[in-house]
Order: C-alpha cells, then structure tokens, then sequence
C-alpha cells in the first residue's frame, strides 16, 4: 500500500465518523483545536493524521479505538509495500519490464469494483466469534483477471486484530464479470470496533491497484460481550 492511499483510507473513515453524528467540521475544529483547514485535508487524504488526532476522533465519535487500530495497521501496510519495492530494486528488477512492485500482467486500464457484500459494516459480533464475510467484486476494467488473490494488508498484533487467512484467491473474471470471494474470519477477544483491509494481488502479494483508483475491500466489526 502507498501512503497516499492509507492517507485516503483513513481520512475518509474519519469523514463518516464525525458526518454520522452531524458534527459540522467547523464545529469540530474548535472542539478538537485543531485548525479547520487542517482537518479538511486530513479528511480528504492529503494530509496524515496524528496519532492524538485519530485518539480524538475516537473519543469524541464513539469509535473506541477504531481509528487508532486501523492507522497503526494502513502504516504496517505502507511499511510492507515499501519492503517488496525496495528488494525488487536489491534484485535489479525493471517494474516495467517484470512488474517490479506491481504484477508482472499489471495494466493502467485494469480496474476492480465492489458490488456487494455481506456482514454490513458496524455488525454486532461476540468475542472470538467465528463469522463468514462474503464480497462481490466486479471487474469493471478492460483486462481480463487470472491468478489473483484478495490478500490482508497489514501487520498481526495490533490491539484488536480481527483473525483472518493472510489471503483467499479471487475468482478468474472477464472484464464486465462479478466474481465472489469468500473468507472466514475471526472476532478478537478485544472488544470494540475492528476493520481488517484487503487487497487485489498477485500470488507474491505484490498489488494490482497501487494508486487510488481502487479503494482496499475491508470488513468492520464491532465486537461486544453479548451481541444481544
């Protein structure tokens, strides 16, 4: 993952949290002391939020530690694309030759959009809850999709963790085509919200949409003592 992608992601989460409460932004900067300039490009990508920042938006939008969790994650995955590029360069590979970073078939015309899902976000789910997470991904390209796997961004460890395979292949679709991907995933004992983030690669794991043309496929829960 690049960092203005986890830029992207995370602002954007920020953006729901304080617009499903109906907090205007201005409001927010004087609540938060944050300047009102600042947290507009926080929330639209082009800045990265502090750690105190997304401890605020936490607290004050009831997220418990949602955002802290899901940045310390997206930098795990900033931080893992920047090893593949960097032993790609060690090995002298030509990403426009080979795929260097990116797949060997990688195209500026592939695209994948999501079509539908299950386990909508914010459902209720027990501690160490096993659950089954079904995506429909739509090749909304102009190229043809052989070999690739939805594959988990991030790092294991994080407080909050939500279990999951490091990946599940993706179907072979031809441009137009909706394929389904399924994955069985794993509440953690921590309660509180949860997001695991996954992407499109190949089987080395190297990302088909490094940009931000197409958005991580995630999963948010929120775990709790009694789903009832």
């Amino acid at each position: 993952m690049r960092p203005a992608q986890a830029r992207f992601v995370i602002g954007s989460r920020m953006r729901e949290l304080r617009e499903a409460v109906g907090m205007p932004l201005s409001r927010a900067a004087a609540e938060s002391g944050w300047d009102k300039g600042h947290l507009s490009r926080v929330e639209r990508g082009h800045t990265k939020p502090s750690r105190e920042l997304t401890e605020w938006y936490d607290a004050s939008f009831g997220a418990g530690q949602s955002l802290v969790n899901q940045l310390m994650e997206l930098d795990a995955a900033v931080r893992a694309g920047r090893d593949v590029s960097q032993r790609d360069m060690r090995r002298h590979i030509q990403p426009v030759l080979l795929g260097g970073s990116v797949p060997i078939d990688h195209h500026p015309d592939d695209r994948a959009e999501l079509a539908g899902e299950t386990v909508p976000d914010g459902t209720r789910v027990s501690r160490d809850q096993p659950f089954e997470k079904t995506w429909e991904i739509r090749n909304s390209g102009e190229r043809p999709w052989h070999d690739r796997w939805l594959t988990r961004q991030g790092a294991a460890g994080t407080p909050g963790w939500l279990r999951s395979p490091s990946r599940s292949r993706v179907p072979d679709a031809a441009p137009g085509e909706t394929v389904v991907v399924t994955m069985h995933l794993q509440a953690p004992a921590q309660v509180g919200a949860s997001t695991a983030y996954f992407k499109i690669t190949d089987e080395a794991g190297r990302l088909y949409y490094p940009g931000l043309e197409s958005p991580p496929i995630y999963c948010t829960i929120f775990t709790v003592y009694d789903p009832q």
